[in-house]
């Protein structure tokens, strides 16, 4: 029974994301997904000429963005978002990171579109993923317009209750985003404090470190706000700059600028990260890792999952950098507490420049994760297609990397291959010569797999094609063409399956 219950789990699992995957297809077709249309404010004739084509006005993409929030971003008059919301879009609508269409009306400042919402029935009180309310993300966001926490207020928004995941109110929110201390002088006039701090014990000065903006820090520092480190987390205002903004990290002024208050750059939080564990994830100027490391913060040391600094690098980070840390690490094999070393890494999400300097630096091929997977593995293990996928192979080759080698749950790289559901990679796997008709821990070859997700024949007929037995059976004697007959998306595209009886 076990067995049975895992064979339709992972029978789901493929169904779920072959219908994502056709979902992307149908949505990279459909103009109203399509951010430029939106931002060229078409009239009503031309959406209902599209709308006419065929195309659908509800439909999301795999973000979770629809035509009404594109729409939005785009600037279009309330009247087209009018048009939108009549055609089947709920006004309360979850979107990306469960935002309905206020969070992004005023985020934008878009007071008319905001009053029109509230007016078709939007709700104030929702929160987003992030445990944001509308006000809160509006904050987030780096929306000064106070018109706009005005009529939210109106409308119900409750300030001082407002609080997200961490338990911040909308003054810290707003912290690391504002240009002067306006702003929070708005939200102190609605009632809230100064001195307020998190769940976590952070207070405003921390927080607002973040944004690395010096003006606003000296402000702080003139109305009395306290600097002291939080003694919750042994984190301090240098560690919260170190983290920086949203893809943009801060400059060394700001550093110098906090030392100078006597904080100390070399702390440590009690999760074991360091300013260079967090700016390693995107800083990009070299001046601010050596600032540090003059400073005496450790370049090799882990943080409470064993990420070093070059670990964090190494996934997200530019070559230059990855390169300066590397210079400065004892160990280029260290890993990380789920076996992740950095060329297991940089595999998966860098370049293939990367990892061709880590093999030069003597990083392992043989190393395994927890789950006992190979380097292999991490070729797949990635969001959408693979990264450089001929190079980073040319590099594992000449470095003497074995592709015949199982994972831990004996998939080969055919059954690696087929989770992206690609035909143009398996043709490239074609090239390893794995055994096509391998089974996994589960029971299931390649072709079993493609039977259960496929939305076509396409894939199918290659692997038959190149050899893959269509009377394999799993656990439970099933052929592909058993398989086959229960995938919904073959049968509803009527595509035959006589080939693999």
């Amino acid at each position: 029974m076990k067995t049975q219950t895992l064979r339709f789990f992972f029978f789901g699992i493929f169904a779920l994301l072959t219908a994502f995957t056709s979902m992307a297809q149908r949505g990279s077709q459909n103009p109203f997904l399509d951010r430029e249309y939106w931002a060229a404010h078409p009239d009503l004739n031309d959406i209902e000429a599209k709308v006419a084509e065929g195309h659908s006005l509800t439909e999301a993409n795999g973000a979770g963005y629809d035509p009404t929030t594109f729409a939005i971003f785009g600037g279009n008059p309330v009247a087209t978002i009018n048009y939108l919301i009549e055609k089947g879009n709920d006004v309360n609508r979850r979107t990306h990171d469960s935002r309905t269409y206020i969070f992004w009306a005023a985020s934008r400042g878009n007071l008319e579109l905001v009053q029109y919402l509230v007016g078709k029935g939007a709700r104030i009180d929702l929160k987003d993923s992030h445990g944001y309310s509308a006000t809160q993300f509006t904050a987030a966001s780096g929306q000064s317009n106070t018109k706009i926490y005005d009529f939210l207020i109106e409308s119900g928004a409750d300030l001082k209750n407002e609080k997200d995941h961490d338990g911040r109110d909308v003054l810290l929110v707003a912290a690391p985003r504002v240009k002067n201390l306006d702003l929070i002088d708005y939200f102190i006039s609605k009632g809230l404090r100064l001195n307020t701090s998190d769940n976590h014990g952070n207070g405003l000065f921390n927080i607002a470190a973040q944004g690395g903006n010096i003006d606003v820090l000296k402000a702080l520092v003139a109305r009395g706000v306290t600097i002291d480190k939080n003694t919750n987390t042994n984190e301090n205002a240098i560690l919260f700059a170190s983290r920086g903004g949203r893809g943009s990290s801060n400059s060394l002024a700001v550093f110098q600028y906090l030392e100078g208050l006597g904080l100390e750059p070399n702390i440590t939080s009690n999760d074991g990260v360091t300013p260079l564990h967090n700016l390693s994830r995107s800083a990009s100027d070299l001046a601010i890792f050596r600032y540090f490391i003059a400073k005496g913060v450790n370049p090799n040391s882990a943080d409470k999952d064993g990420n070093t600094p070059l670990l964090n690098a190494v996934s997200r980070n530019k070559q230059e950098v990855i390169s300066f840390l590397a210079e400065h690490t004892s160990d280029i094999n260290q890993t990380n507490n789920e076996g992740h070393s950095a060329l297991t890494l940089a595999i998966q999400t860098n370049s293939a420049s990367v990892v061709a300097y880590l093999l030069e630096k003597g990083a392992q091929t043989n190393i395994l994760d927890k789950k006992g997977n190979n380097l292999a593995y991490y070729l797949f293990e990635t969001r959408g297609n693979p990264r450089d996928f001929d190079e980073k192979v040319a590099a594992l080759r000449k470095a003497g990397f074995d592709f015949k080698k199982r994972q831990a749950d004996n998939s080969t790289m055919w059954h690696l291959a087929i989770s992206k559901n690609n035909l143009e990679l398996l043709i490239k796997v074609q090239a390893f010569d794995a055994d096509i008709n391998a089974k996994d821990d589960q029971g299931n070859t390649v072709l079993h797999y493609a039977a259960m997700k496929s939305s076509d024949a396409e894939i199918l007929k290659f692997l038959v094609a190149n050899g893959a037995d269509i009377n394999a059976t799993t656990e439970f004697g099933e052929t592909a063409y058993d398989l086959a007959q229960e995938n919904e998306l073959l049968s509803e595209n009527n595509v035959s399956l006589e080939f693999l009886k």
